[in-house]
């Protein structure tokens, strides 16, 4: 190549060079001249609303407004975005907030929430608890259809409680964990309607069919127990077994012992 020609191809190339800088030196400029410094209008995502509709934005809009911070007309450098994340995530089953500025000037609000793993119903109020074990209080228990768990439960929170189960709670961390088993289980999933707690350490599993109940007593073993029980609708259900025994016991070692219905 010519040295001509080289000289030309260096100021072609310093020539784009200044183009793009100038481009994006005055679109930079606009788009900070566009911007807005005020919030004009504050839009609620729920990102999970499909597979969990606990909360609706309309709802959350509801509680917002009845807090004191104020986002309308407020510019953007005094609202306290950290600050709005967590009272958003103080509210119902709210498990996450990301507030996020667009350049129209909307204030974005984007919401993920607790999963519920079953419902708790206790002397003290029904709870949600979910899967990472965070208790919130119920919400529109029928937007969503989890497994429940109800009678004399022991229950040692305030009536409005909202946060994780305390680590002392054995109980209630072993509940979670039965119920986790169930709803990863093949069969026990589609089986298991409902738990009676008629005390800690006497626990019924009612299955959809009603009859026969499932007793697993305590909690401790109940992976063990379980599988026990699994054994009945191996071998004996279907040699009628489910019209002849009206309970299936699991608490006795390794036993099953099944009662015959009252004629």
């Amino acid at each position: 190549m010519s040295k001509g020609k080289k000289i030309l191809q260096i100021l072609g190339y310093l020539a784009l060079s200044g183009v793009l800088g100038a481009y994006f030196y005055f679109a930079g400029n606009l788009v900070r001249e566009k911007s807005q410094k005020r919030c004009q209008d504050v839009v609620v995502v729920v990102k999970d609303s499909l597979e969990n509709p606990l909360i609706q934005t309309g709802e959350v809009a509801t509680f917002l407004e009845n807090n004191p911070l104020q986002m309308l007309g407020q510019n953007f450098a005094e609202i306290d975005m950290h600050v709005l994340e967590k009272e958003v995530e103080s509210f119902a089953s709210v498990r996450q907030c990301n507030a996020v500025r667009t350049i129209n000037g909307t204030l974005r609000l984007e919401i993920q929430q607790h999963m519920p793993l079953f419902r708790l119903e206790t002397t003290k109020g029904s709870f949600f608890v979910s899967r990472e074990q965070f208790i919130i209080p119920m919400v529109n228990p029928y937007r969503l259809s989890v497994l429940v768990v109800s009678g004399n439960v022991p229950f040692d929170y305030p009536a409005a409680y909202r946060g994780t189960i305390k680590t002392s709670d054995t109980w209630l961390l072993e509940m979670s964990r039965l119920m986790a088993y169930v709803t990863d289980h093949r069969f026990w999933k589609e089986k298991v309607q409902h738990v009676l707690v008629a005390g800690p350490r006497d626990i019924t599993i009612i299955p959809r069919e009603e009859y026969p109940v499932l007793k697993i007593g305590a909690l401790e073993q109940f992976e063990y127990k379980m599988d026990k029980l699994l054994e009945f609708y191996r071998v004996l259900a279907p040699r009628g077994g489910m019209e002849k025994y009206s309970a299936v016991d699991a608490r006795f070692g390794n036993q099953l012992v099944c009662m015959r219905k009252e004629i």
